[in-house]
């Protein structure tokens, strides 16, 4: 189950990202939601999931914005801030059940 990160839960999550991901822990800025995996309560991967970036050439040319459309369809898009799979996890095929 793919849920987001309680509030009693945020040192935790900030913990297990700091001692496992290469980019360590991440504040919580602007809209960003923080998400938790978990497989009969434990906890198997964190996601963290922030605003898009207001330009983005190759992104709007791929999916074929043009300036009009940009701006109001930017909160469409969601960027994946950090994604990490738990060292204890060994679930096959987890990142793709995740993402």
């Amino acid at each position: 189950m793919l849920r987001p990160v309680v509030r009693e839960e945020e040192p935790r999550f900030k913990a297990l990202l700091e001692a496992h991901h290469y980019l360590g822990a991440v504040a919580k800025i602007g809209h960003t939601i923080w998400y938790v995996a978990t497989w009969r309560e434990q906890w198997l991967a964190l996601l963290v999931v922030g605003a898009a970036a207001w330009k983005c050439a190759a992104r709007d040319r791929w999916i074929g914005w043009d300036r009009r459309y940009q701006y109001d369809r930017l909160h469409l898009i969601g960027n994946n801030v950090r994604f990490l799979i738990l060292p204890e996890a060994h679930v096959p095929n987890l990142a793709s059940r995740v993402l």
